[in-house]
């Protein structure tokens, strides 16, 4: 009979047909066919095609089924985004309906349809007349900010976790407006060691502040012919580096003090598959190591080194497009 390692590799597409095969193969070699069984719960996939990674299974197959542990209910419209506080069980969110809230996920109540806990917001944040489309909380957790389609970026003092929910409204919690953006700002970055963020909007620029001075803005960044930044971060263990990626699927390093450019990324085609990579939808700087993760179109996440912009790494694991990337950071 024919050997095991010569049997052929195909796509998981022709999992059916290829255990059929090999049961006949078993079977022609006196195995157990029972074996076959243990079969049907592989995948098998060949690296080498170029269209490894399409899914021709229904989404709906891949599901998993989550079981809710908190159901946060209070806006009216969608959630566009969201910000854990560093240090206390506080959420934040920001909504197209104009407002961000402030979730204590200690103080839960049950609900009479259904075992399920659900929080109630312990205050709101107004200011933005359109759509938040975007926040971030300081590593110190004392500010956040949030930026919207009414091209402003604002400020805001964090109340404890503890606050009445039922208190008077105090305008001081809205400690700063920055003006300077002329369309929707959609990324916003934080840096608790230099107090600067970082914004990014579709009028096509990327912007440094210093929230706190009385000339806030401090840089005006962007490629022209790069078109519009899509996101930014701040790039960790490098004082004074951020890096942007823009509509084109370019991602770059600058030096925020110069506003030169210090690495352009290789983002142009991926090697794997050998196809022009997909508009980048989120960018993010390892806290730990020179690396760059870009999350795009194309359902890929990839890994970038910060010294060469060479591709490192690059996977699939969503079934559609990877539109935001985030991870828990103190500084």
């Amino acid at each position: 009979h024919r050997d095991l390692h010569s049997f052929p590799t195909r796509r998981s597409s022709d999992l059916d047909g290829l255990l059929d095969e090999f049961d006949k193969l078993l079977q022609a070699s006196g195995a157990d066919p029972a074996l076959v069984g243990e079969l049907e719960q592989l995948t098998i996939s060949n690296d080498n095609d170029l269209a490894y990674d399409q899914i021709t299974t229904p989404k709906e197959a891949f599901r998993k089924t989550w079981s809710a542990k908190y159901t946060l209910r209070s806006h009216f419209d969608g959630v566009r985004c969201l910000g854990f506080h560093p240090s206390e069980p506080v959420l934040i969110t920001a909504s197209e309906d104009q407002t961000l809230k402030m979730w204590n996920l200690q103080k839960t109540i049950t609900t009479k349809k259904s075992t399920n806990l659900d929080v109630e917001p312990v205050y709101t944040f107004r200011g933005h007349t359109g759509p938040v489309l975007c926040l971030c909380v300081s590593g110190a957790g004392d500010f956040c900010f949030s930026g919207g389609v009414d091209a402003s970026v604002r400020c805001w003092t964090i109340p404890p976790p503890t606050i009445d929910p039922y208190d008077t409204y105090d305008a001081a919690v809205m400690c700063a407006v920055l003006e300077g953006h002329t369309d929707s700002v959609w990324s916003l970055a934080y840096s608790v060691s230099r107090q600067q963020l970082l914004s990014c909007s579709s009028d096509g620029s990327v912007k440094l502040w210093s929230p706190q001075s009385k000339t806030p803005l401090v840089a005006t960044m962007g490629e022209v012919e790069e078109g519009t930044p899509t996101a930014c971060d701040w790039v960790s263990g490098e004082a004074g580096h951020l890096v942007v990626s823009f509509s084109t699927a370019a991602c770059i390093i600058y030096d925020a003090e110069t506003q030169a450019v210090v690495t352009r990324l290789d983002t142009a085609q991926d090697p794997v598959s050998g196809q022009p990579v997909g508009p980048i939808n989120s960018v993010l700087s390892h806290p730990a190591l020179p690396l760059t993760i870009t999350g795009h179109e194309d359902r890929h996440i990839r890994f970038y080194d910060n010294n060469t912009g060479a591709l490192v790494h690059s996977m699939v694991a969503h079934l559609d497009s990877v539109t935001r990337s985030e991870e828990r950071r103190v500084g």
